[in-house]
Parts: C-alpha cells; structure tokens; sequence
C-alpha cells in the first residue's frame, strides 16, 4: 500500500579496509538521506520518511581464494556434473553478463573441492570466498546456495572432528550420503 524497499545507493570500495567501510557507511548513509530528501519534493511523496536502513552496509565482493579445484564459467554453463557435489545453485547470475543470466539448466554442481583451500590443512570454507569464477560465484554467493553450501562445509567439518582426519581425506560420497539423509539437496 504505501511502503517500499529501495536498493542502493551503491559505490565500489575495498571492503578488506576498516577505514574505507567507515568512509562508504557514512557517504553511503548521507545519501540515503538525500534520496529521501529528493522523494519528498514529487508529488505523492511529500510526507515520506525512512522506516530503517541496514545496521551496516552489504559488501558483495571482497577476497576469494584458490581451492582444490576452481569452477568454471563452462562448468556452470555447460551443465558439468560433479561426483563430489555438495549443493545445487540454481540463481541466475545478476551481472556478469551486463544482464541477468539464467541457466539453461535447473542449477549448477558446487563441488566439494570448491570449499577446501589449496596447500592448507585442517580448514574448510563456506560464504562468498567461494572457490570460482566470477559468473558462478555470483550466482552461488547468494543466500539459497550459500545456507545449502554451509550446510555442507558445516556437516564436513563434523565429521572430520569426529573421525579426526583432514577435510582432503573425508570421502565425498560419504558426505553426500550423509547430507541426503539430512534433507540436503545435493543433486538434481
């Protein structure tokens, strides 16, 4: 009736720099206040004001990292299977492309791999660092994916405590079992 949700505005900043996200909350913040400001000058709008705003700003992009097996842009495109498939991301890629991309297919694997950093033991991980390319990591970074990701990278990392192996031994299949029997879903 008469609520809205608005986007934006957005900048690009290092997201990794503490004083560069203070700079970009408080810019950010104050043209918040300008776009209302500018509203309440259109017809219509006149008594407009700002319910709330986020508590802190949404950062889409900083650091990823290199893991055993780094998918593809042809990967998620072309529909390749994995044997270690952990989720499903069936998101369309919002930018990548100049355009909001959707699959041809009804979701792409996320392997196991794609969550255990190269040359370094006892750590998995689970988030926007994904181990991709840019146009599958823009789809799998988001919320669905992710949850079913951590899902994932969680029920791997208790059972790696709990047999007291390295994440690069734990058997994927096993893995994979165990996420079925849970609800996971892990293939299409």
């Amino acid at each position: 009736g008469n609520t809205a949700v608005t986007w934006g505005p957005g900048m690009k900043l290092n997201g990794t720099d503490p004083f560069e996200l203070t700079r970009a909350e408080l810019e950010l913040r104050m043209k918040t206040f300008e776009f209302v400001n500018g509203l309440r000058k259109r017809e219509g709008f006149e008594k407009a004001d700002l319910l709330e705003t986020a508590f802190q700003i949404g950062v889409r992009e900083t650091r990823r990292f290199i893991g055993e097996y780094v998918l593809t842009k042809e990967d998620a495109e072309n529909d390749v299977r994995f044997e270690d498939a952990i989720a499903i991301s069936s998101n369309p890629v919002p930018s990548y492309y100049g355009k909001r991309f959707f699959y041809n297919h009804l979701g792409f694997d996320v392997p196991y791999r794609c969550v255990i950093p190269k040359n370094v033991n006892s750590l998995l991980l689970a988030g926007r660092n994904l181990s991709m390319e840019q146009a599958p990591w823009q789809s799998a970074r988001s919320m669905a994916p992710n949850m079913a990701i951590g899902q994932a990278v969680g029920t791997a990392a208790a059972i790696c405590a709990k047999k007291g192996i390295q994440p690069m031994i734990l058997d994927p299949i096993g893995l994979r079992r165990v996420l079925k029997e849970r609800g996971a879903v892990v293939e299409r």
